[in-house]
């Protein structure tokens, strides 16, 4: 009986060592785990204090061809889709991406076109590219943050763009 009593109180106080991390998500709700997130503060779970921690530092991506989310679940450039035929460089090259959760304070979107980059607006997440020559381009989406460093990015995607032939013009 001693000896269950014992291993009992063991038991309970190792349970109360394990660290505790709270934080809250894009849509604002709030979470508990004893696994850290990127942000996330430590609560002291003895005192019911919390502790601040510093975020995360992540590597950063080791290509630049490598898909690294790094501290977004999901970075994702939606159209064109991979290996897309376009014939109507008038119009433009519709463009839409997709980040998840939303872009954290301090970061910023970059689209690399050709390895050129442009700086998108804050919640700029649809846009028509004009003026790209004929032939074969490439799209990645970059989230650029503290350092000026790539902080997520996402895998590159290529497209032809084609001209419009006239009709019974021969290939």
């Amino acid at each position: 009986m001693v000896r269950g009593l014992i291993l009992l109180s063991l038991l309970i106080s190792l349970g109360a060592q394990a660290e505790i991390y709270r934080w809250v998500d894009a849509e604002g709700r709030v979470h508990f785990s004893d696994q850290r997130a990127p942000g996330a503060e430590k609560l002291d779970v003895q005192s019911g204090f919390v502790k601040k921690t510093e975020p995360e530092t992540l590597p950063g991506p080791v290509s630049p061809d490598e898909f690294y989310p790094g501290l977004y679940t999901r970075i994702d450039l939606l159209n064109p889709t991979g290996d897309q035929t376009l014939t109507d460089p008038a119009q433009g090259v519709p463009v839409s991406l997709h980040l998840e959760p939303a872009l954290r304070e301090g970061h910023q979107l970059r689209l690399l076109i050709d390895d050129q980059v442009m700086v998108l607006d804050r919640n700029q997440t649809q846009l028509r590219l004009k003026g790209l020559e004929a032939g074969r381009h490439r799209l990645q989406l970059q989230v650029w943050g503290e350092g000026d460093r790539v902080v997520s990015q996402s895998a590159p995607r290529i497209f032809e763009l084609h001209l419009p032939r006239a009709p019974g013009e021969l290939l």
